[in-house]
């Protein structure tokens, strides 16, 4: 619920989830928060990576930077778990997963996305780049790279900047800087329309009651009975609501009532005289003593 003035106005977005109310208030609206602020213009593809710790580091990386979905192309290695490194952060992102770089490919160019890879060879250092339209930013695996398929397919090869001699950062490093660039000029962009996220509201609304049951045990169940609660608690206060209205009515009509009969015998004029007062003509001050 939130206040307006002295009035108290039901909360129509996002809808109360009868959860809430096993919740800490401060919890619900952090969910609240970081969900109106994620991106769904930039996604990660993380290609055939073979070690579950560069998974993990990958997937921890995409989500602290606000992403909403990462996509894991499984040729080679098949599906790798993200292991403890990535501190349950697949548990906030929704992974899409593609069986050739030909299949990711299509998805993401027919989702609207360019792709974007890291490329020796490439076009500039990522940070001389604008960023333009959704970015799917991609991550080859730990021995080859990119394979030579998304390579071919990229709308945008970059450099990332290195000063050392080593021509090669760790995979969660590299998406990282190149994220920080891609994520910041995108974050810009929306500022300046005032949004902070463009992830749509439809998805809010579907990934909200599921973020919500994390760190409640046995949550569809407590969800459950309180929903019954909350129906018998709106149910209570519909008839004390109801009975309210019943008794201001009659209260109404009591008085009308009233208003009518007194109406009816002379009006609000001069009241008819009480019956011990009935033949004095005279003040107390002017009796006749004896």
């Amino acid at each position: 619920m939130e206040t307006l003035g002295d009035s108290l106005l039901p909360r129509d977005f996002p809808p109360v989830d009868p959860l809430e109310r096993a919740i800490l208030p401060r919890r619900v609206a952090r969910v609240d928060a970081v969900l109106q602020s994620r991106l769904a213009s930039v996604t990660v593809v993380c290609e055939d990576i073979f070690d579950p710790h560069n998974v993990g580091a990958c997937l921890r990386t995409a989500e602290g930077h606000g992403l909403q979905d990462v996509h894991l192309v499984t040729e080679k290695h098949g599906f790798k778990g993200p292991g403890q490194v990535a501190r349950s952060a697949d548990q906030w992102l929704t992974l899409h997963r593609h069986l050739s770089p030909g299949a990711a490919i299509s998805a993401l160019h027919g989702a609207g996305f360019a792709i974007w890879v890291a490329d020796l060879d490439g076009e500039a250092e990522i940070a001389q780049l604008p960023v333009e339209g959704p970015v799917a930013l991609v991550v080859g695996n730990e021995a080859e790279g990119v394979s030579p398929a998304m390579r071919e397919a990229a709308d945008v090869r970059f450099v990332l900047p290195m000063h050392g001699m080593v021509q090669s950062y760790n995979l969660s490093v590299a998406l990282g800087i190149a994220l920080d660039h891609v994520v910041r000029a995108r974050r810009s962009q929306l500022a300046a329309r005032g949004e902070h996220g463009d992830l749509p509201s439809d998805r809010q609304l579907a990934l909200r009651p599921r973020w919500l049951e994390y760190g409640v045990r046995q949550a569809a169940q407590v969800r459950a009975a309180l929903a019954l609660d909350s129906a018998g608690d709106a149910a209570m206060l519909a008839a004390q609501a109801e009975a309210r209205q019943h008794m201001l009515a009659a209260t109404a009509r009591a008085r009308t009532s009233h208003v009518q009969k007194r109406s009816a015998g002379g009006g609000f004029g001069a009241s008819a005289p009480l019956p011990q007062d009935a033949g004095r003509g005279a003040s107390r001050g002017s009796e006749e003593r004896p």
